[in-house]
């Protein structure tokens, strides 16, 4: 309904078929975004609470490494 709406005000206000329609072709890539966006914040609670840690290490400079 959003799409539709802002294709209608788009040609209301004077803007061309194909002007439109270019506009909704590269919306189209969007959706797979949307579709892990919202889950991210509920699969973060959950990955931090199954009590899983990141190893920690120690940095490696420049001249240590080489001896």
């Amino acid at each position: 309904m959003c799409a539709m709406t802002a294709a209608l005000v788009a040609r209301k206000n004077g803007h061309s078929r194909s002007a439109v329609q270019r506009a909704g072709q590269g919306a189209l890539s969007y959706p797979p975004y949307a579709a892990f966006d919202g889950p991210g914040p509920a699969l973060s609670v959950l990955h931090g609470g199954s009590g899983s840690e990141i190893e920690t290490t120690q940095p490696v400079t420049a001249g240590s490494a080489a001896h």
